[in-house]
């Protein structure tokens, strides 16, 4: 456990340790328990926290939920008139997505260099937490962000693992039957952004 969850770099106390929050604690409000942690080199830890705040305030526009960090995300974007720029360079046509018009709808869209790596470190991430152990070096992620579906209330679901931090995010991990190499990361954040991110493990 004294390695850092995304290079394995040997962690030293009070030298390069840190904790990494997984998803960022910025994605919750004040208090929130259950939060899941992990070891991090400082690195690292900063490299992310830019883009941690970036997708924090962008997931604020496009979710119903009333919190803190939705809030606060909001602001954000409001009163920068470069951070409003950047999120409206997002918009784009969807030809999946139509209209009643039958015409492409405009809609948010994720870069996708900057959402794969995020989604990346977040499963690493909860896969060390559970697995106390770096995910395989040659592991294959593939992420994939849902626009065209919106996940059910994760209220009617009953508790059980994965839902601890409803309704900010939950996860969870399904294995593939017929590949027993794959599994299949779901993650939903604030009840309504859902994202996909198959792993593959080619050495299992």
């Amino acid at each position: 456990m004294n390695e850092c969850y995304l290079c394995g770099k040997k962690l030293i106390k009070k030298v390069n340790w840190t904790k990494d929050h997984i998803p960022p604690d910025c994605f919750f409000p004040p208090g929130t328990k259950s939060m899941i942690t992990v070891p991090c080199c400082y690195e690292h830890n900063q490299e992310y926290k830019l883009l941690d705040e970036k997708i924090r305030n962008h997931m604020a526009f496009l979710v119903i939920i009333r919190s803190i960090p939705v809030e606060k995300g909001r602001q954000a974007v409001l009163n920068s008139p470069k951070l409003a720029r950047d999120f409206l360079s997002h918009t784009k046509e969807l030809p999946t997505l139509k209209g009643e018009d039958g015409k492409p709808r405009i809609s948010y869209v994720f870069d996708k260099t900057e959402i794969d790596k995020w989604l990346i470190r977040i499963v690493k991430g909860i896969y060390f937490w559970e697995n106390r152990k770096r995910i395989a070096e040659d592991a294959i992620f593939r992420p994939e962000v849902i626009y065209d579906i919106m996940p059910q209330s994760s209220a009617s679901f009953p508790m059980e693992k994965g839902l601890e931090r409803r309704p900010y995010f939950i996860y969870g991990v399904t294995k593939v039957e017929q590949n027993p190499a794959k599994e299949l990361w779901g993650l939903v954040f604030y009840d309504k952004l859902l994202f996909i991110v198959e792993v593959i493990f080619p050495n299992s």
